[in-house]
């Protein structure tokens, strides 16, 4: 399967368009600090994934708010994916991809109320957009979501 690797350079000394199945790993800011692991499935038109996206900023600095952990199911569309398709347009280099996630979220404190207590389990909806590079050596995203923390960036790990 010579050239199947998503990531891998062509003969032409073009980079392919990312498909196929990655580990998503990154690290979040902007309304908290916090760390994201993940599984992406990528095709041309859209990307289907499982993310537990984490806002550990209370941990860091001793704030009132709640640690958050939540385990997000979601699908995205890709943009360019449809002008590669029916346009039989080459891979840009990069993808934009806007979608959805939702999921059950839980807050951990060493410092809860009975109130708080009874706030730990939610149910999280998240409309989100990425930004997605192919290099040689992987994939490097930056994506914008509704969750706190609101910006994320890191890379796809391939796993085909």
């Amino acid at each position: 399967m010579v050239g199947a690797i998503a990531g891998a350079k062509v003969a032409s000394g073009q980079i392919r368009e990312p498909r196929g199945h990655y580990v998503q790993a990154g690290v979040s800011a902007a309304s908290g600090w916090g760390l994201n692991v993940g599984s992406v499935s990528a095709k041309t038109l859209y990307t289907r994934e499982i993310q537990i996206v984490s806002n550990l900023e209370p941990a860091f600095r001793r704030t009132s708010d709640q640690i958050n952990v939540m385990a997000l199911v979601g699908f995205s569309v890709r943009v360019f994916g449809f002008e590669r398709l029916l346009g039989n347009v080459p891979y840009r280099g990069y993808d934009i991809d806007v979608g959805f996630r939702a999921g059950p979220g839980l807050s951990f404190s060493s410092r809860d109320t009975r109130v708080d207590k009874n706030k730990r389990f939610v149910l999280v909806v998240e409309p989100m957009i990425r930004l997605s590079r192919a290099l040689a050596y992987g994939v490097f995203f930056v994506e914008g979501g509704t969750v706190n923390p609101h910006l994320r960036v890191g890379t796809w790990l391939n796993l085909n």
